[in-house]
Order: C-alpha cells, then sequence, then structure tokens
C-alpha cells in the first residue's frame, strides 16, 4: 500500500492490539501477502486492529474514512470478497482504496459480533494482481472464524468489566448514601449539619472544600454559616451575598438550579465578578472543580450548598446524581435543625419566664444554677424557686417533675405557681402544709403530676413562725418539708459540708391524704443551705452515698465562694458535659444583720 495524502489522525487507534496483530501476521504470511489487516467499521470510519504491512502514516493512524475501506464491501455483502484485481472490477476500479492506496487484489473474509452481524473483516491485500486460491480463501475464513471468536471474548470481557463497574458504582453510591443518612441522623443544629456536611463531602466526595449559605431571613440575601477551607485574607468579602449579585451563589439561590464548574477558570468565565472577590485574597481559592447546589426541602429555599476540589473534575451524570443526593439530604436536616432551633428558642423563652428571678432580702443572697439534660427543647421539668412572704421570711423551692421536655416543663410551671400561690396566701403555714395543700390540688385539679420537691421557710431566729426566740446573733431557723426529694447540705466555713437528712415524705402525685412533716435547723451568718436536683448527684456507675458524701465535700470546699460562684462551680465540679438528668442547683447564703 501506498504512502497517502489523506488527512489521518495522529492518535494511534485505541483498539490496537498485540493479539489481533498476530492474526494479521499469520494471514500474511500463509497467503504470501505484502499487506493484511483486521478491521471492524463504525458510522464514520474503519478502526485497523491488527496490521501487517501498513506504510508509516497508516501504521500511526490506524483508521480510514469509509471511502478507503473495501472491507465495508464485507460488511455490506455479508460474506467473503475475492477481487484478483480490483482495476478490471466496474464497481471497485473508482474506489478510494484503489485509486489512493494502490490496492489491487483484495480478499476479505467477514467478522461477526455475538448476534452473527458483520462487524468487520480480516483481509489480504496485494499492490499487483494475483488469483487467490481456494484453499488460501478457506484458510482465510477459518482464520477469520478463530479471529471473530477472540473478538467476542474481548466482547465478554469489556461487557463483565462495565457489569462490574457499574456493580462497583451502585454498591459505592449506595454505602455512601447509607453515609449521608447516619451522618445526618444525628444532627439537630445547624452547627452540626454543616460539620456532617463537611465530613461525608470530604470523605465519600473527595471534596476539599465545602460551605453552607443560608436564606437570610429577609430572603433578600445569603449568608455562609461555614466556609471550611475558605481561609485567608479577605474571606468575609465571600461571607455575604445579595440574591441580586452576579455569583454562582446567588445564580442558583434564584434558579434552584445547580451549577457545576470543571475548574475556577470556567467559574470566572461565567461569573466574571468573581475574579475581582478573589483578587482581593491573600490565598487564591483551588484552581479545581466546584460543585454549587440549591438547598431545597418541600419546595422551599433553605441555602446553597458549595463544593470545592483541588484538582479539575468533569461531572459525569451519576457524580451529579450523587451531589444532588448530599444536598437533599443536607436541606432536610437543615430543616429538622431550623425547626428544633426555632422550637428550642421558644422553649427556652417559656423556662426563662418560668424561672424567675430570685429575690435578694437583706438577710440572705441567693443564687441559682440551671442545666438541662434535653438535646432537643434544652428545657424540663426541674425548677428553683424563692419568695419573701409578707412577713419578710425567705421561701426557697426546688423540685423536679418527670420528664425532660416542654410537657414535663409546662407541668413544672402549674405546681410553681400553685405552691407560690399556697405560701403566699398562707404566709403564716408550715411548708409541710403548703406541700400538702398542693398534693391535694395536683389531684383535684387533675394536672396527675408527680414531682419531688423540698419547700425550705428561712426565718431569723426570734421572728420565726413557731416563735420559738433566742439562738445565735443573727443566725436563721430553717424549717423544711420534703417530698421524696435529695437532703439539703448545710455548707458552713471551716466546718465544711453536713447532709441533713431526717428523710423524705413521699411524692407529690402518689396520695395526697399522705401526712407530711417538717424538720428544722438553725444557720449562723456565712452558713449556706444548699438545696439541688437529683441530676446533680446519680449516676449510673456510683452508689448515691458515695455521690452524696461527694457533694457534701466538694460544697465543703466551696464553702468561702460567693453563692453565684459556689452554684457554678460545684456543678461544673459534678457534671461532667451535658447531663444525663436535668440539674438544678439553689444557695442560700445568711448574712449578718446590718447593724446599723
Amino acid at each position: 500500500m501506498a504512502t497517502t495524502d489523506l488527512p489521518l489522525p495522529t492518535v494511534p487507534c485505541p483498539g490496537a492490539d498485540p493479539e489481533l496483530e498476530r492474526f494479521g501476521r499469520l494471514a500474511a504470511g500463509h497467503l504470501g501477502a505484502p499487506v493484511a489487516l483486521v478491521s471492524v467499521l463504525t458510522d464514520t470510519e474503519q478502526l485497523i486492529l491488527g496490521a501487517v504491512g501498513l506504510p508509516p502514516d497508516l501504521e500511526a493512524a490506524r483508521r480510514l474514512p469509509l471511502t478507503h475501506a473495501l472491507c465495508l464491501e464485507v460488511v455490506r455483502r455479508e460474506e467473503a470478497v475475492v477481487v484478483p484485481d480490483a482495476r478490471d472490477d466496474p464497481a471497485l476500479a473508482a474506489h478510494g482504496a484503489v485509486t489512493d492506496l494502490d490496492v489491487v487484489a483484495y480478499v476479505g473474509c467477514p467478522l461477526r459480533d455475538d448476534e452473527g452481524k458483520v462487524v468487520g473483516a480480516l483481509c489480504a491485500i496485494d499492490t499487483a494482481a494475483r488469483a487467490w486460491t481456494d484453499e488460501q480463501v478457506a484458510y482465510l475464513a477459518d482464520l477469520a472464524a478463530a479471529c471473530t471468536s477472540e473478538l467476542r471474548l474481548r466482547g465478554e470481557r469489556e461487557r463483565a468489566r462495565r457489569t462490574q463497574r457499574v456493580a462497583t458504582e451502585a454498591h459505592r453510591h449506595g454505602r455512601l448514601l447509607l453515609t449521608m443518612a447516619e451522618a445526618f441522623t444525628a444532627a439537630t443544629t445547624v452547627a452540626e449539619v454543616t460539620r456532617a456536611v463537611s465530613r461525608v463531602a470530604a470523605i465519600g466526595l473527595g471534596a476539599t472544600m465545602s460551605g453552607v449559605a443560608l436564606l437570610d431571613a429577609d430572603g433578600h440575601g445569603l449568608t455562609y454559616t461555614s466556609m471550611d477551607a475558605f481561609d485567608g485574607h479577605g474571606v468575609e468579602a465571600l461571607r455575604h451575598a445579595a440574591l441580586t449579585d452576579d455569583r454562582p451563589v446567588a445564580h442558583v439561590a434564584r434558579t434552584r438550579v445547580p451549577l457545576y464548574f470543571r475548574d475556577h477558570t470556567a467559574l470566572v468565565r461565567r461569573f466574571p465578578g468573581m475574579a475581582g472577590i478573589d483578587a482581593g485574597r491573600d490565598r487564591p481559592l483551588p484552581d479545581g472543580g466546584r460543585a454549587v447546589l440549591p438547598l431545597v426541602s418541600r419546595g422551599r429555599l433553605l441555602g446553597v450548598l458549595t463544593l470545592g476540589w483541588p484538582v479539575p473534575r468533569d461531572f459525569r451524570q451519576e457524580n451529579r446524581e450523587v451531589k444532588a443526593a448530599l444536598a437533599g439530604y443536607t436541606a432536610q436536616a437543615l430543616e429538622r435543625a431550623l425547626l428544633l432551633d426555632q422550637r428550642r428558642d421558644v422553649a427556652r423563652t417559656l423556662q426563662d419566664a418560668m424561672l424567675t428571678a430570685l429575690p435578694q432580702p437583706d438577710r440572705f443572697r441567693l443564687a441559682a444554677s440551671y442545666l438541662p439534660a434535653a438535646q432537643e427543647d434544652q428545657v424540663g421539668g426541674d425548677w428553683y424557686d424563692g419568695l419573701v412572704l409578707p412577713d419578710g421570711d425567705l421561701v426557697a423551692v426546688v423540685g423536679d417533675v418527670t420528664g425532660h421536655d416542654m410537657d414535663a416543663a409546662a407541668r413544672m410551671g402549674q405546681l410553681r405557681s400553685t405552691l407560690r400561690a399556697f405560701a403566699w396566701d398562707r404566709p403564716d403555714g408550715a411548708p409541710s402544709s403548703w406541700l400538702a395543700r398542693l398534693d391535694r390540688a395536683d389531684a383535684g385539679l387533675g394536672m396527675g403530676t408527680v414531682a419531688s420537691a423540698l419547700v425550705a421557710r428561712c426565718a431569723p431566729l426570734g421572728t420565726a413562725a413557731d416563735g420559738t426566740p433566742g439562738g445565735t446573733p443573727g443566725g436563721v431557723r430553717v424549717t423544711w418539708s420534703n417530698a421524696g426529694h435529695p437532703a439539703p447540705v448545710l455548707v458552713r466555713p471551716g466546718a465544711g459540708g453536713r447532709l441533713l437528712d431526717p428523710g423524705s415524705d413521699l411524692l407529690l402525685g402518689v396520695d395526697p391524704a399522705r401526712d407530711r412533716r417538717d424538720h428544722a435547723t438553725d444557720l449562723r451568718p456565712g452558713d449556706t443551705l444548699l438545696l439541688y436536683t437529683d441530676g446533680l448527684v446519680e449516676r449510673r456507675d456510683v452508689a448515691l452515698p458515695h455521690a452524696l458524701e461527694r457533694l457534701a465535700r466538694e460544697a465543703g470546699r466551696l464553702a468561702d465562694r460567693e453563692p453565684d460562684r459556689l452554684v457554678r462551680e460545684l456543678t461544673a465540679a459534678l457534671v461532667d458535659g451535658r447531663p444525663a438528668d436535668d440539674v438544678a442547683v439553689l444557695a442560700v447564703r445568711v448574712q449578718a444583720p446590718d447593724r446599723r
């Protein structure tokens, strides 16, 4: 074959293979032909998969246009084509292979696919006229059948590889979706959702940059709540975007259609304004792939998710589907987190309204600490209270309604308000009488609340309700009644902490007819009465007596602290991180009387 001036590609045929070259060598050797080819046809060209005797330009290209492909005749006729001299054949004399490539003698046998369709030919070519013998044609047909088997085997292997790739991709896709679901299940705040996005994007997608921009309350802009890997000077220029800005994040928010960019250059080409923003940074953004995805849940736009990679990236359809799934999970988790945030705000407002400011009468200093266990509502059934009676005595209360949610907080509010009313209405009564009335009201009004409570009345000695005179100068008589609640602790400077535990009566809400008792002790100036709920001391792995001993020891160590520091430091010492139960602590410090 002659070197041709045809515009041939310079990239070798991707199907060229040493195994198929072998068929060409066998054909050329047995038939004594200078050229032999293993070729298949596409819709636009002839691919030469195996060859012997090609000129350099064809050897490099391994492709021919269909106008120069004699094997097209084999495909059309679906049988062997034997041509002693193509120049004498009226149908082939003007063929491009004859006029441009000096093909004179030609013999080709069909190559078939799995369904028996002829897709190419194994052929031998000579640049001089020659008569092909029946033996040569039969040999070439047998060789073509063997070549067909090899091509079919290759097809089977390729299909198996594709199937394996599809299965592997499906498995990876499934695992990634499972990872997404698990990562977002436990996320209950916006911060936790954004951390989950960053983790899944890095582990599952290889993204080194992620950012969640939430729609502003007024609906006119977007603000990034997280900008992982958006660091360096000038990052604040990227934090906020108006919906009218010519930026990818704003465009996606307006259209709710995702955008994909192979690299940062493609992004700037589409949004030229981004070049100016990036120029103000001391550390340019990575020149890699970028995906900007709308976060939409139940038809409502919540924000936009931006993902970035350190190198250019092409986004195939299956890749886009995975990223769309990540955006979907993110949007659902964000909607849940935003609703929980709103619910927590409402609940906290309710809790703050019920836990009113403590009084600070002249003879006492009060301080309290409240720590909820509930992760969702951030409220619970524990409460503390303090009020000054008309005669000047101080009433201190702690209580614990069963539950750690808004329902428990609501029932706590009912008990607390009712107890305050009973104490104010009967200022000459004892704590036991107030608790007895509360227990009867709980049953009679249908509240049906089970709770523990401890009510203490603090009266300067000589003016107490029972008329007891004398005592320590500046001292205070404390009278308390206990409805199934942890015993109070007396904290005395120089003497440490001591549990006041004469026993407790029945819980509220169990038997309203049961009698209740009062207990009393005297406090000196500087002493602190410590009331608390069981969340401060109860631990699964610690026996209660040991926990109470530790409480008394820690309280004694903090005896010289001001009440507000005492309750904070005591709670921090006994509660590690988020408590398993609500914790309320109330400290009542006896002050020395004003001698003026």
